[in-house]
């Protein structure tokens, strides 16, 4: 689960310098079938809000297979299976 961060901080703020803070979310893809909205985040990773909403749920943070993360931005959910599919821009250069 992500850290507590204050809203007054990142709520509505466009500041670059609080991305690491607050995150910068670049995909979003709402599962109708679970009411799940999947989120991918260039700082936080493939992240999940329930449909009670909530705080969302880190789902994959870093890394799969040894191979590190480094830009998530983009989610797709495939509605034959509930696979989801995320992709990662770069694995040399970072938004960090």
């Amino acid at each position: 689960m992500l850290d507590c961060r204050d809203r007054k901080l990142c709520d509505g703020s466009t500041d670059p310098n609080k991305e690491p803070i607050c995150g910068r979310p670049l995909g979003l893809k709402f599962d109708t079938k679970k009411c799940n909205l999947y989120i991918a985040d260039a700082y936080f990773g493939l992240l999940m809000v329930g449909p009670n909403g909530g705080v969302a749920q880190q789902l994959a943070i870093s890394s799969h297979d040894g191979v590190p993360f480094q830009f998530l931005n983009g989610v797709d959910i495939d509605d034959q299976n509930g696979v989801i599919y995320f992709t990662d821009t770069s694995t040399v250069y970072q938004r960090r």
